[in-house]
């Protein structure tokens, strides 16, 4: 699994994020498009619930909320949901434990040595080879569940550099 992600350079697809809060009793779910350039370019494209457009060029972070006319803009870094899965399965250092989940999925319980991470149980969900991941959840530093599926993948897709630049559209409300 390894060995096949350190390959990576481009991957796209659709998906679906689900939050759930337990103490809260709600889940919110998600779904749309990625796009990924590793090692930190992203595009999420959020197509419902609502529209939502969150882009990383490495330095800048960018999320768009249409029906708000709103952008806000931050320094990229940090913790980025739908790069969780990358960061243990390139480290070469970081371990799981492989197991077969009652569905018969392959699943890695990452085993994290931060514990001050952003993330906490790390499950890594794979295909029927054990060599692509199709979805993963974790923890987050709220106490939120969040499980994210992969679906359509596309391995090293030529990704145009504009996929991953942001300029808020005119009379869009730009918070810094």
């Amino acid at each position: 699994l390894r060995a096949r992600y350190l390959g990576l350079k481009t991957l796209s697809g659709t998906f679906t994020e689900n939050i759930c809060n337990e103490q809260a009793g709600t889940c919110m779910p998600f779904e749309g498009r990625f796009s990924i350039s590793v090692p930190a370019r992203y595009r999420l494209e959020v197509t419902d619930p609502q529209k939502q457009l969150i882009v990383s060029d490495s330095t800048n972070l960018w999320v768009y909320l249409p029906d708000q006319k709103l952008a806000q803009k931050q320094p990229a870094g940090g913790f980025a949901p739908v790069l969780a899965f990358l960061g243990p399965v390139l480290d070469s250092t970081a371990t799981g434990e492989v197991s077969k989940d009652s569905s018969g999925t392959y699943v890695v319980k990452v085993l994290m040595n931060d514990e001050k991470s952003a993330m906490n149980d790390l499950v890594l969900e794979l295909n029927d080879t054990a060599t692509r991941i199709t979805g993963f959840s974790f923890v987050d530093g709220w106490g939120n569940k969040v499980h994210f599926g992969l679906y359509d993948q596309q391995w090293n897709p030529k990704l145009s550099p504009a996929l991953f630049k942001f300029t808020p559209p005119k009379g869009v409300t730009v918070e810094e």
